[in-house]
């Protein structure tokens, strides 16, 4: 089975770029406003950077961080949207940071969503994928890599 795409980037490579994309919206915005709330999109794109990059680098564990990066974009999108809904918020540049924030997070959360249902099982026996590459991580499996050993001789 290959593996979801967009663009030519897998969903691990997608989570990667919307932290990136939110981490540098939190901060350009509190280097405008100097508002210590102006780093939550920060936070949650750090937190997207991280679970992206544990994917990408220990494909096993792809299923929990790609939960974590679902949980944070969900949290971060209902966070700025009922900020915008509610008038939380103090300013117009602060009205329009969570937007920003509200659409990335979105964004990534419809991508995710998206990979899920192409990776889904068909039927009850079947295996659930979610974008992993079954390949590589059966490979890892059967091969783990390079070991030590020590030989003992016992002839003179």
């Amino acid at each position: 089975m290959q593996r979801y795409t967009i663009s030519g980037f897998t969903i691990p490579q997608v989570t990667i770029l919307a932290g990136v994309l939110m981490a540098t919206l939190g901060l350009s915005f509190y280097g405008f406003t100097d508002y210590l709330t102006a780093l939550f999109p920060t936070f949650f794109g750090i937190i997207l950077i991280i679970a992206g990059a544990v994917s990408v680098s220990r494909p096993e564990l792809n299923a929990l961080s790609m939960h974590l990066a679902v949980l944070a974009s969900l949290i971060s999108a209902i966070l700025g949207f009922t900020s915008a809904l509610f008038g939380t918020w103090t300013t117009t540049t602060s009205l329009i940071e969570q937007m920003l924030m509200s659409a990335i997070s979105s964004a990534h959360l419809c991508a995710c969503v998206a990979s899920y249902y192409y990776g889904k099982a068909n039927f009850p026996g079947d295996a659930q994928t979610c974008g992993v590459d079954e390949s590589v991580v059966a490979n890892k499996a059967r091969n783990p890599g390079p070991a030590s050993v020590v030989a003992i001789s016992l002839e003179p």
